[in-house]
């Protein structure tokens, strides 16, 4: 069988084409259960069809190839019809001379995101560029007036979470809390009236 297909490499086209339609079409039965590919023996049925080589193909990626030896086949392995094989041996000719490709770049994926959100991480980065300005503003007049008391460094600190949304994260602390004093109370360690006074001002 092999050495039909090597007098012409059209025929050997069309096996390998064949024998990757079949194993691919193998794989994928709705049978599974029965058509089980780790049951089929790939070399034999690569041999059936007289493959010069195996293909390169995630099914033969796990199986033993000690009954296989490829064909040494070089470019002299030729097309029976003249004009399939001029075309063969210009396009091999075209890749000799052509330049090695560079390797592409990668793709910038920032480029291809949505409009909206090109939009909205714009006007996030503006808001945090307008944050850190009115900061270093501020920190540099409170060091001009020597008065940079922690009042109003906390107060600060307090509208700059306000201002990026942070806030949540003292309600969930004060709930936290409230939660933490509740279950004191059901043990038995706090009393109402202790409980009652901690949270007095809620």
């Amino acid at each position: 069988m092999r050495n039909d297909l090597l007098g012409d490499r059209a025929r050997h086209d069309k096996a390998v084409k064949a024998f990757v339609t079949f194993v691919r079409t193998y794989s994928n039965h709705e049978a599974s259960y029965v058509f089980r590919i780790k049951d089929l023996d790939l070399l034999g049925v690569a041999k059936t069809y007289g493959l010069v080589r195996l293909s390169r193909m995630p099914e033969l990626k796990n199986v033993d190839r000690a009954g296989w030896s490829d064909v040494d086949v070089d470019n002299t392995y030729a097309y029976a019809d003249k004009a399939q094989e001029t075309k063969r041996l210009f396009l091999l000719s075209q890749q000799a001379n052509a330049p090695a490709k560079p390797r592409a770049l990668p793709v910038d994926k920032t480029k291809y995101a949505s409009w909206s959100d090109k939009v909205k991480k714009k006007d996030e980065k503006e808001k945090r560029r307008e944050k850190k300005d009115w900061k270093k503003r501020w920190l540099k007049t409170q060091k001009q007036e020597g008065t940079a008391g922690e009042e109003r460094v906390n107060e600060a600190l307090k509208w700059n979470r306000m201002e990026s949304g942070e806030s949540d994260g003292d309600e969930w602390e004060e709930l936290a809390r409230e939660e933490r004093m509740a279950k004191k109370l059901k043990k038995g360690i706090v009393s109402q009236g202790e409980f009652d006074d901690a949270f007095s001002g809620l």
